[in-house]
């Protein structure tokens, strides 16, 4: 069972390589911030069990409140939630260099075997601040573009790496310059590996988007991205 540990944070300095072509924070980036700030805390409480692949990783998600500028340098904070002997949560906050609140996210982790019940559950679940997600695509989703994995996609566990996702629904919207992502959640259903295609599918009521990403027997992944107009 893991035990829950200290508040952990620390700083980073945003590069050109965490922007999009409009200047604005890739979801890659930031799954990728909460990411490595959770690997550090992790390393440094001896959160050993997260690094046991019995263990997975079946939800992230965050919602942006405003966006940092190129150089910038931010403070990631996490911490444990609430939670049982089955799963694992962890909240995430990032905080700009005027001590204001940029993102917050939660990523959630789960024994394997309970991780399809789990995951059934979670997606209805929101925080107060999230809209409801509903993960019901219909006949009218239509097909994107196809992600081939590649060696260059995999983490550790030789798997499509959680962070890689955000690049792939960055892909999928295509949104023009006056519409940006404010908030995600991505809900990792099968794991990808190596030569696997994902086919990608979305559709949207208006700026909130549900998209799909499946094998041709296996759904990947789900999610649910809101968006706001400049």
């Amino acid at each position: 069972v893991m035990k829950e540990k200290l508040f952990y944070s620390d700083t980073f300095n945003l590069t050109p390589g965490d922007f999009d072509h409009h200047l604005r924070l890739k979801p890659y980036s930031i799954f990728n911030l909460f990411q490595e700030v959770a690997s550090r805390a992790s390393t440094i409480s001896q959160e050993d069990d997260l690094q046991d692949c019995s263990w997975r990783l079946i939800r992230s998600k965050y919602i942006i409140f405003k966006q940092p500028s190129l150089g910038d340098k931010v403070l990631v904070e996490t911490r444990p939630l609430p939670t049982h002997k089955f799963e694992y949560r962890r909240e995430f906050k990032i905080i700009g260099a005027e001590n204001d609140l940029l993102a917050r996210g939660q990523s959630l982790w789960c024994i394997g075997d309970v991780a399809e019940k789990l995951m059934a559950d979670e997606e209805t679940k929101n925080e107060d601040d999230q809209e409801d997600f509903v993960f019901n695509p219909g006949p009218e989703h239509r097909p994107v573009f196809k992600h081939h994995v590649r060696a260059s996609d995999l983490d550790f566990f030789l798997r499509l790496n959680a962070t890689r996702y955000g690049e792939i629904i960055l892909d999928a919207m295509m949104l023009p310059k006056n519409e940006f992502i404010k908030q995600i959640q991505i809900n990792f259903i099968n794991p990808a590996v190596v030569d696997e295609v994902i086919s990608v599918y979305k559709t949207n009521v208006e700026n909130k988007y549900f998209l799909i990403g499946k094998t041709d027997d296996r759904t990947i992944f789900r999610a649910f991205v809101k968006t706001n107009y400049v």
